[in-house]
């Protein structure tokens, strides 16, 4: 999916934290390394420089004069055709390497960061007003040997003009342009900044080379991504698994201290599991089952966690279950369309044709006719 964290031989889940989370800690107080790991700022400078370059082909392209001639909406039209192509499939989505906007055109695919930063570089060539934002969507967990990657996701929103007729703009609403294939959203989310994006594409490039085993450079681009954005809590939760597997538990425990404080509830279940670890790994009891409860407690008020578990229990053909666990979710939130998709289907699966019948009329209510009509088709085209 997007911007992705990561921890080291333990399951991950999400807690219950502030809406506005309190200051990052000062730089200068935090517990570097850089002559364990031989920081080396000038490939930082080099990755940095490639973020939203675009490459002359389709600068050129952008900058032709019929082009800015266009009106807001026509030009982001013609962006999203000349990225993306007409029916939208020109790009394969491709998920575990972040790139450049530059080489994600050279490409033709990329995860959902890459593609994101494609769209707002390109945007922002235009001067057409794009937002990068993150959603809230199911966690997903990668296993790959002793780690796990956990992928967060991110959007591109084209905010409609204050004066929608004079400019041109047809659409009532903001334009949001997703591409994960699966997870899909259409929701207004968190808006990040430039040094936002700029944090998660070298936590993206850093979790790379720590999963290649390539610790120095890792270590680089954890410490760049907290210097670009103090406030981003995945940098300080990944670099903590580095610190761990160099025996540097005291500092990784004052990383992960951080990453609770700044994480949001979606967020938090992260350093709070990987701190109960630490706690266990090292015999303090006591303190280890305080962390447990709280992760209880994130786990059992955090809807998306319960999206989550339903959906790996559809995959394993565990419907009636994935039901419980999906309505669970349902008593916590309103208006979430997708989890009314995964309802339905859940029923279906699980013989209650009547239950799925009453989630697709919500979903009907929400105005996703799509949907419906995908749903009732294949309802009605494929055995149980």
């Amino acid at each position: 999916m997007s911007a992705r964290a990561f921890l080291a031989g333990a399951v991950l889940l999400g807690l219950l934290g502030c809406s506005t989370p309190p200051p990052a800690p000062p730089a200068a107080q935090l517990p570097w390394h850089d002559e364990v790991f031989g920081y080396d700022a000038s490939s930082v400078e080099a990755a940095r420089n490639n973020l939203f370059t675009l490459g002359p082909d389709l600068e050129r392209r952008l900058k032709e004069h019929a082009v800015q001639g266009l009106s807001p909406r026509q030009q982001l039209n013609y962006l999203l055709d000349l990225l993306y192509g007409t029916r939208r499939e020109r790009f394969q989505y491709a998920a575990g390497h972040t790139t450049g906007a530059a080489e994600t055109w050279q490409r033709r695919r990329g995860d959902c960061l890459s593609l994101a930063i494609l769209t707002y570089a390109a945007a922002r060539e235009l001067r057409i007003s794009a937002l990068m934002q993150e959603v809230d969507v199911p966690v997903l967990y990668d296993r790959r040997g002793d780690l796990d990657f956990v992928n967060r996701h991110v959007n591109v929103r084209f905010a409609r003009p204050q004066r929608i007729l004079d400019q041109g703009w047809a659409e009532p609403q903001d334009v949001v342009v997703d591409f994960e294939p699966e997870y899909t959203s259409r929701k207004i989310g968190r808006t990040i900044d430039e040094p936002g994006i700029l944090a998660r594409y070298y936590n993206n490039i850093a979790t790379e080379f720590l999963a290649e085993g390539r610790k120095g450079p890792a270590y680089t681009f954890f410490k760049a991504a907290i210097l670009a954005d103090p406030v981003y809590a995945a940098s300080y939760i990944n670099l903590a698994v580095l610190y761990r597997g160099a025996a540097i538990d005291r500092d990784a425990e004052s990383l992960l201290r951080h990453a609770v404080d700044l994480s949001d509830r979606t967020e938090v279940i992260l350093p709070l599991n990987a701190l109960h670890s630490l706690m266990v790994a090292q015999g303090r009891g006591a303190e280890a089952q305080h962390y447990a409860q709280l992760l209880k407690a994130a786990r059992d008020n955090d809807p998306y966690y319960w999206i989550g578990v339903g959906l790996q229990q559809l995959k394993a053909r565990d419907y009636s279950t994935a039901v419980d666990s999906f309505e669970r979710a349902q008593e916590m939130v309103n208006g979430f369309p997708e989890l009314h998709q995964y309802l339905a289907v859940a029923y279906w699966r699980a013989g209650k044709l009547r239950n799925a019948n009453e989630q697709l009329a919500l979903l009907e209510s929400l105005g996703d006719d799509a949907a419906v009509t995908g749903l009732r088709s294949k309802f009605k085209s494929t055995a149980r």
